[in-house]
């Protein structure tokens, strides 16, 4: 009996442990994604006061169209290459799977790089109506390619759990970038051809510092075994990575055709607002996709996801409510005499909440995707998203004629959890987690009873304030959380 007590505290501290370990990745990948997003608003004053409304929206589009280029250049490959190193048992076998991958990264790279140089002026003028503009999509090409080809290298580091240097790469990226485009925008006038001469130079100097971090991994070594199960696993993510990008812009479409162009702007202000939960979700994402393929073969992995998923339904809930009640004092912040948000877009609040819950399910939808790994069955994700995404079209075009953007809002949300919901259903027949369901349901008692003074007191600062403390004694009070929880895994001793 005491034999059977140790073995069971020594499982409890290590889920504990590891738990810790998944906080801490996803506290830096976190940070570093709050301070990239800071440092790239800066450019758009630079670009705003230099550029004309007209070079501004090509420059929207040229992104646009690099969008979805990188997942055509992407193909899930990192994703595969991160999967079956986790599955390997040698340091020989890893390096040889991560040459391998490398090396068919770069190969599919090249030959698509080429293809978009010849068909450059084409592309320009079915783009931006000018095939003058023919030099910017040649940058693009070299842009798509150099990123491209740091995909693998990144993801060794992200496999290694050096979540830092893969931060301050990230975030040199983007200084590179804003420097650039001061000096080349601002300085020299160099107007669209500048923006993307600096995101060029910026791609330059991380693939240097990321092939740094992997050059002793780089052989000549390419397996063709390899190579069948690397595109088995990361194709059908192209299909899906499109399809997600098409439910992401597809609302904005059809309000312009549905409604009016000051629709779509103050839409896409209240869409920009749920940053707030994306940086958590992706912060999550980051440290989740190498965690999960690490810790899926333990023992212990199924309460261990289980425990992870309750802590981030708590963390993102939390972000949730925040940021609903205090909406007011957020977008009336002022830096410089200006608004946060321009008067005219106040608005854009209603529908606030409701994105920030859609990006919630998608954590949610992360959380549900191991065993759809683990069982290599990832063509059943771009089905999965693509139900989601013809969903997410069927209600836009019943909600927005009615409900204006607020419509548009509640579809992507319906989308999203559309997917969670069908995600966990498909994952849990290949890899039973066991959720602890009554936990979740706790949880949300403790969210309908925290927003009780806020409503009582009209909304006013005083109630919001209880509000939120309401939640944070509801969640301990229902045993959502213990206090040795908290202390264990989200404070640092």
């Amino acid at each position: 009996m005491a034999q059977y007590i140790r073995e069971i505290t020594l499982i409890r501290e290590n889920v504990t442990n590891t738990i810790k370990h998944l906080t801490k990745e996803t506290a830096i990948y976190g940070a570093g994604n709050v301070i990239t997003r800071l440092i790239t608003f800066l450019l758009l004053p630079i670009l705003t006061n230099l550029l004309s409304p007209k070079e501004y929206g090509q420059i929207t589009l040229i992104y646009v169209f690099l969008g979805f280029m990188n997942i055509i250049y992407h193909y899930g490959l990192d994703i595969a290459f991160m999967r079956n190193y986790s599955k390997l048992p040698s340091n020989n076998e890893k390096n040889q799977l991560f040459s391998t991958s490398f090396w068919l990264g770069v190969l599919t790279s090249a030959f698509l790089s080429i293809l978009l140089i010849f068909s450059s002026q084409h592309i320009a003028s079915f783009i931006l109506g000018d095939h003058i503009y023919s030099h910017l999509f040649k940058l693009c090409a070299m842009i798509l390619f150099l990123d491209s080809i740091s995909h693998v290298p990144f993801a060794l580091l992200r496999l290694q759990g050096n979540a830092s240097y893969f931060v301050i790469i990230k975030l040199l990226n983007v200084l590179i970038t804003l420097i650039c485009n001061i000096y080349f925008v601002a300085l020299e006038g160099l107007g669209l051809y500048g923006v993307f001469i600096s995101v060029a130079i910026a791609s330059v100097c991380t693939t240097i510092c990321v092939f740094s971090t992997s050059l002793k991994f780089i052989g000549f070594k390419f397996q063709r075994k390899l190579v069948k199960s690397l595109l088995k696993f990361g194709l059908p993510f192209l299909p899906a990575g499109l399809a997600s990008i098409a439910m992401e812009s597809l609302d904005r479409y059809l309000l312009a055709i549905l409604t009016n162009a000051d629709t779509v702007g103050v839409y896409s202000v209240g869409y920009k607002l749920g940053i707030f939960m994306l940086l958590l979700t992706n912060a999550f994402h980051y440290a989740w996709q190498p965690f999960f393929l690490r810790a899926g073969n333990q023992l212990e992995s199924k309460v261990l996801f289980s425990k992870i998923f309750n802590y981030f339904l708590v963390v993102s809930t939390f972000v949730w409510i925040g940021i609903t009640l205090f909406l007011p004092e957020i977008i009336n912040i002022r830096i410089g005499g200006y608004w946060l948000i321009g008067p005219a877009f106040h608005e854009a609040k209603i529908i606030v909440p409701i994105i920030l819950l859609a990006y919630l399910f998608q954590g949610v939808y992360f959380n549900f995707l191991p065993g759809i790994y683990f069982k290599n069955k990832t063509h059943y994700i771009p089905i999965i998203i693509g139900l989601g995404a013809l969903i997410n079209l069927v209600v836009n075009l019943i909600l927005i004629p009615r409900y204006g953007m607020l419509g548009a809002a509640y579809a992507t949300l319906i989308g999203h959890s559309t997917i969670a919901i069908i995600t966990f259903f498909v994952s849990r027949k290949m890899f039973l987690i066991p959720y602890n369901w009554a936990k979740v349901l706790r949880l949300i008692i403790s969210l309908s009873f925290a927003l009780l003074p806020a409503y009582l007191f009209n909304f006013i600062t005083i109630g919001r304030i209880l509000s939120l403390i309401f939640f944070g004694v509801g969640i301990i009070i229902f045993q959502v959380v213990s206090i040795q929880e908290i202390k264990k895994v989200f404070i640092k001793k």
